[in-house]
């Protein structure tokens, strides 16, 4: 089937909502940005894990028409992958739906710069990274994610701090959730143990996800900081939702955070048992996959996502390597930043 084109001129990527009859398939209707495996068959496709086929344009819509949480995860420097979140953004508005915008990347110390920026300069979409020292941070640069605020500012949305501060996830790593204080942990429910299926699949995933690479005894901790990591972005959706105005939340995040197994959407629902949650996985294609169930169901069987977009890859470099390497330069004694569970 055709992929219609849009002009590169193009500011705004539009996702077509239209469909094929006899086979479902969403048409992209921008030029890919990411360069690996365009022609991929699954390249540009939405799947449905739980009923295992393609979307159509109505069953995207209706998806997310009256959610009161909807989370987007990503690959943080696929930039495809951003602005398909900027349309779903739009198509919310569109709607008349009216989100608060969560993002994984910010953190609570950088709030007050956010909202001191955005007060001055209230469209200033370029100039959110530098308000906030984004890429100091270790993400991709900012300009990748400026069709998100793009969309949010010129609809006024808020945007949200929705991470943890590196001195709050080292006390975690360092003495589990306690280090939130009984209070918070309380809140978060954190202080209710998972149980030991759970803590031993989380463990696995995040082991598998490091290329199995990691010693043992950083395995716990880091599950700690997982579940400290997507408890917090769960409260700080539930904050965003409730703020005046506001009707729902939407979380920008790595997609490893939005599985509904035990990310994000598991902590909504404990929080709000009640909540309608939409869980949105943008996925890279693999060279020689080409079953869609074989990129989204976890080996319990669980559809990690209510819905998944596949796009080609930023590159074709092999992730195991880049670790490896970012390992070394870690025990070399120079920066390096691992992201928990797989991001």
């Amino acid at each position: 089937m055709k992929r219609y084109r849009r002009r590169a001129s193009s500011v705004v990527l539009t996702l077509l909502l239209a469909a094929c009859a006899d086979e479902g398939r969403v048409v992209y209707s921008g030029e890919w940005i990411s360069p690996v495996y365009r022609d991929h068959p699954l390249a540009g496709r939405l799947w449905i894990p739980a009923t295992g086929r393609f979307a159509t344009d109505s069953e995207i819509s209706d998806a997310i028409s009256d959610a009161d949480f909807v989370l987007v995860g990503e690959k943080h420097d696929n930039a495809d992958h951003h602005r398909f979140q900027s349309d779903i953004i739009r198509m919310m508005f569109t709607q008349r739906r009216r989100p608060a915008i969560v993002f994984e990347m910010l953190t609570p110390d950088q709030q007050p710069k956010l909202d001191r920026h955005l007060a001055d300069r209230p469209r200033d979409s370029a100039g959110v990274g530098e308000a906030v020292g984004w890429e100091a941070q270790g993400w991709p640069r900012w300009e990748i994610y400026r069709p998100i605020t793009d969309v949010a500012l010129e609809q006024g949305a808020p945007l949200r701090a929705g991470g943890l501060d590196r001195a709050t996830t080292r006390a975690v790593s360092a003495q589990g959730v306690d280090a939130l204080g009984d209070e918070r942990a309380a809140g978060l429910r954190l202080d209710e143990p998972i149980s030991e299926t759970m803590r031993a699949e989380m463990s696995s995933a995040i082991h598998t996800s490091h290329c199995e690479m990691l010693p043992q005894k950083m395995l716990d901790p880091m599950v700690n900081v997982t579940l400290a990591k997507d408890a917090a972005m769960a409260e700080a959706m539930l904050g965003g939702r409730a703020q005046s105005g506001r009707d729902s939340a939407l979380l920008i995040a790595g997609t490893g955070h939005v599985r509904k197994d035990w990310g994000v959407p598991w902590h909504l629902s404990r929080l709000m048992p009640d909540a309608r949650v939409v869980s949105i996985g943008l996925v890279e294609v693999v060279a020689e996959e080409f079953d869609p169930a074989a990129y989204v169901v976890a080996r319990s069987g669980t559809e990690l996502f209510d819905l998944v977009w596949f796009t080609p890859r930023v590159d074709d470099i092999d992730p195991c390597q880049a670790f490896a390497e970012q390992l070394q330069q870690m025990r070399s004694g120079h920066d390096g930043k691992s992201q928990g569970a797989e991001d």
